[in-house]
């Protein structure tokens, strides 16, 4: 007979309560699940992932369900913003302008008097709100192109140039809806988008010319006209496109790599990259759907941080095409991009493939702290100063400092990222430990959101003297949307799941 002691039984107790613990946490792993939506036509099923916050909803909705039996406390299905296909009824798309907003030209009479004046003024919501996130195209390129139209008439640009001009001033006025009105002249109905449907059928002749790097630019503005307009699952459509061109001109690859690049092009080549895979990350994950690009495929630097050049030293002698601490802030959202992709592949992977142990979470949730530790110093307002007192910029000139939406958008990144990597344990482990702690990191994170979202919404009126919550620095971003539609399904979820 085995001896025994103590030790011997307190062993096998650790043991047995490990073994209940691992149990626990392999069914309690966050488990969200997409969805496959009901036909509006014959074949026409369509599929939401669970990286969009689906599941989430339809959990609260659930609970709705089984608490309030009575009609009026329904909560009807969801849509997740930016499902246009849910919207489209199979008739051709309206014109998507006031009145007040354009003025229509007949096709007997296309032409408009207009100088270059009105069209820098036209572009300029353009050149505030997306170039500096999204900085694809070479502005002083454009400019010139705005000027051949004051003196000959958009009828005189190539096909590529036009369909970039037309989105650039579709956005422009459709981001002055936000803004206080101001008298001027109207943009002529032949220099913008006067549909949805306008714009994507400007796909085909992109696609009836080889592939250029400007073809590209211009996929890029549809695609980020449709994201302005909210029009997301269009926009992805698009961004398949674009993706598939981007591999095939070899974007995907450190231009820093090859002799034949210019500074000037590794610097366009880079910032078109990195606004490709910015877009393609959002609209991963606002859709949930599968990224298309893997970061495993992709070596390209960040444009503040070269790492393929063969001397630096040579290269940093070199004079830049522009101010480096232009690209920042397109830099740092990039960087978030990272890590959105980081959760998509953690969280929403297809079940057979996923790996939720906390290792992995703890690895994704350093790299947002991480993230965010460096995003802070940009939201300095004298960060510029301070990088420009440190001698290898002080003679390129004065930078300002980010706008104010800007910076909200930094910080409506990192809270986004809290609710993205937390919210699946909070449908997957209810009543325990882990439920409790994700739940209030996503309620914090919710209320950060909506506080400083509408401190910028009021600081705005206050200084422009609206009511209307109509601001010079609008909320252009649709991510925004997206953050309040989640904060507003985890403030329910907080009294019924």
């Amino acid at each position: 007979m085995e001896s025994y002691s103590p030790q011997d039984g307190e062993s096998s107790r650790r043991k047995r309560r490990r073994q209940s613990h691992s149990s626990a946490m392999a069914s309690a792993s966050p488990q969200e699940l997409g969805h496959m939506r009901p036909s509006i036509s014959k074949g026409s099923s369509s599929f939401v992932g669970s990286g969009s916050g689906i599941y989430f909803v339809r959990t609260v909705q659930s609970a709705f369900t089984r608490n309030y039996r009575r009609e009026s406390e329904a909560v009807d299905d969801a849509l997740v913003p930016g499902e246009d296909d849910r919207l489209q009824t199979g008739s051709p798309s309206g014109c998507i302008w006031y009145p007040n907003e354009i003025i229509q030209l007949p096709d007997t009479h296309p032409s408009h008097a207009m100088n270059f004046d009105d069209l820098a003024c036209w572009s300029k919501q353009y050149w505030d709100n997306w170039h500096p996130p999204f900085p694809f195209l070479h502005a002083p390129s454009i400019l010139g192109v705005l000027e051949r139209i004051s003196l000959e008439g958009i009828q005189s640009l190539s096909t590529v140039d036009s369909i970039t001009v037309r989105s650039i001033l579709s956005i422009s006025v459709a981001d002055r809806r936000q803004m206080p009105p101001t008298r001027g002249k109207l943009v002529p109905s032949n220099l913008v988008f006067n549909t949805v449907d306008d714009a994507i059928s400007c796909l085909t002749p992109i696609l009836l010319q080889p592939s250029t790097l400007a073809s590209l630019q211009a996929l890029v503005a549809i695609q980020l006209f449709l994201v302005s307009m909210l029009r997301l699952n269009a926009a992805s459509r698009v961004g398949g496109l674009i993706t598939r061109i981007a591999f095939q001109l070899g974007l995907h690859r450190c231009p820093s790599r090859f002799q034949q690049f210019s500074i000037a092009d590794a610097d366009m080549r880079r910032r078109l990259f990195w606004a490709i895979y910015s877009l393609e990350r959002y609209l991963s994950q606002s859709l949930g759907l599968p990224l298309d690009i893997k970061d495993d495929d992709v070596d390209v630097c960040y444009s503040d941080k070269e790492l393929h050049a063969d001397d630096l030293r040579q290269i940093s002698n070199v004079q830049q095409p522009h101010d480096p601490r232009l690209l920042l802030l397109p830099a740092f959202l990039a960087r978030h991009g990272y890590i959105k992709g980081l959760i998509l592949e953690l969280r929403h992977k297809s079940v057979l493939y996923r790996t939720t142990g906390q290792d992995e979470a703890a690895h994704v949730d350093s790299e947002i702290s991480k993230w965010w530790n460096e995003a802070q110093d940009l939201l300095d307002p004298h960060y510029m100063e301070t990088e420009e007192s440190g001698g290898e910029l002080s003679g390129q000139g004065n930078v300002s400092s980010l706008k104010e939406s800007h910076k909200l958008l930094l910080i409506v990144q990192k809270h986004e990222s809290t609710i993205l990597l937390n919210r699946p344990v909070i449908t997957s482990a209810p009543n325990s430990s882990m439920f409790a702690s994700a739940m209030q990191k996503c309620i914090g994170a919710s209320k950060q959101i909506v506080a400083k979202v509408y401190q910028h919404l009021q600081t705005g009126m206050n200084e422009a003297g609206s009511r209307d919550g109509r601001v010079q620095n609008p909320l252009c971003w649709p991510g925004f949307t997206w953050c309040i539609w989640m904060r507003r399904w985890t403030d329910l979820s907080l009294r019924r799941i």
